[in-house]
């Protein structure tokens, strides 16, 4: 990135300090032993917190846009409300300015769950401690509650705006750490979000916002692919997200596809595991690029596709990388144990229902939550079961929760406070999760 900075200044001829493409960069700046960062006229100090060697985000011209409007923002004391559809990075691009100020950056998951008084701790813990608050998929708070939250909102922005030492939250006087900051993401509300409100014109007015609404998929393809160790990254990256927008138009539209920013970055992902596996094995330099990608492709795709889509997957992967061919990752001990449990159970084998167990398995290692879908009678259930008595043969014990969300309301599965002690109560998922 800073290269591509370099590269822009030297082809627009940039001479003076107080030329805009000089000024609009994210600066640091050390004053009196304090670190300061400057974009275009706003001016904010680091905060030392540690940050950890955490995975970057690719910095794109988006991303550019995003800090341009949040640091500008902080200067008025306002928010930022990046808002967008899922998986454009609105959320990652509050987080990653955070760990560029050296801010601590906190993510909270809004839901019809949390009311004001939830919502008024959380602030006074915010301004406190000088954090940052992002509050992910803000309008899907209460209408009630939304317009109890923009009071607090304004009284500690305008303590901000006024280097107040000490605002007034929850009836109490709360000393003010001037590095907070309160942001807001959100998706658009209607089309194909459930439960979203609009958001009240007075809160509006209390946030910047950003429209993200196009990541730059083939720059970050290419970045992730560069920093896995890929040599041909430009291409393949080119072609991973040609494939992705293909599929997208080609491929029937079923309910739980995503050729969206989430999905490639997991393909990515699983790029650099198998390179890393072949470098291991010390078969790197023997190894095509195109392959490992074609393999991580399949892999993650194939299990969610519909039988029809499979083979125009397919057909699309041999035209975007031709005279590839297809090869499976072998897993020669669960399939000989998964054959076994079928027998076990007078199963009759069936050579698909095997590979689905195989992906299933393929799944399971690579995310932390996965939904087997189907019409009833189509062995989901057998499916998990042999599964895990398979891997039960090979060593591998497998814990088993199973409840039935339908069966019970909202708060008895995923528990909730208690509105008088503010005390907290699991529920039956949240209390399985902890065993």
């Amino acid at each position: 990135h800073n290269i591509d900075i370099v590269r822009q200044l030297h082809e627009a001829q940039i001479h003076s300090v107080d030329d805009w493409v000089w000024k609009k960069q994210l600066r640091f700046y050390l004053k009196d032993q304090k670190c300061f960062i400057q974009m275009v006229d706003a001016e904010l100090q680091y905060t030392y917190e540690y940050q950890g060697n955490s995975p970057k985000l690719v910095y794109t011209p988006l991303t550019d846009k995003c800090y341009l409007t949040l640091t500008q923002a902080m200067k008025m004391g306002l928010g930022g409300n990046p808002y967008g559809p899922a998986g454009t990075g609105k959320t990652e691009s509050v987080k990653a300015l955070g760990g560029l100020l050296g801010r601590q950056v906190l993510v909270f998951n809004c839901d019809e769950g949390i009311d004001v008084k939830s919502m008024g701790r959380i602030f006074v813990g915010l301004v406190k401690c000088g954090a940052w608050g992002c509050f992910d998929e803000f309008n899907r708070l209460e209408e009630a509650v939304l317009s109890a939250v923009s009071m607090q909102i304004q009284t500690i922005q305008h303590a901000l705006k006024k280097h107040q030492p000490v605002c007034e939250l929850l009836g109490k006087e709360v000393e003010m750490d001037h590095n907070s900051g309160i942001f807001i993401t959100m998706n658009p509300a209607g089309k194909g979000y459930g439960g979203r409100q609009k958001l009240p014109d007075n809160l509006k007015q209390l946030f910047r916002p950003v429209a993200m609404t196009r990541p730059d998929n083939e720059l970050i393809a290419e970045v992730i692919l560069y920093s896995e160790g890929f040599k041909d990254a430009k291409i393949l990256g080119r072609k991973l997200v040609a494939i992705f927008n293909l599929a997208r138009e080609l491929l029937t539209p079923q309910q739980h596809y995503d050729w969206g920013l989430r999905a490639l970055k997991t393909v990515l992902r699983g790029c650099g595991n198998l390179l890393r596996q072949l470098k291991k094995n010390g078969m790197k330099e023997t190894a095509n690029e195109s392959h490992i990608v074609v393999q991580a492709l399949r892999l993650n795709t194939m299990s969610k596709l519909t039988f029809a889509d499979c083979a125009r997957f397919d057909a699309l992967v041999k035209d975007v990388f031709p005279g590839i061919d297809f090869k499976d990752v072998d897993y020669d001990e669960l399939c000989k144990a998964l054959q076994e449990v079928f027998e076990e159970a007078n199963l009759e084998i069936v050579s698909t229902q095997l590979k689905k167990g195989l992906e299933l398995y393929e799944q399971l290692r690579q995310r932390m939550g996965v939904v087997i879908v189907g019409p009833s009678g189509a062995g989901k259930s057998t499916l998990w079961r042999m599964l895990r008595a398979a891997l039960g043969k090979v060593g591998k014990v497998v814990k088993l929760y199973a409840m039935n969300p339908k069966a019970m309301p909202r708060r008895q599965l995923l528990g909730h406070i208690d509105m008088d002690t503010r005390e907290w109560s699991d529920g039956v998922l949240t209390n399985s999760a902890r065993q």
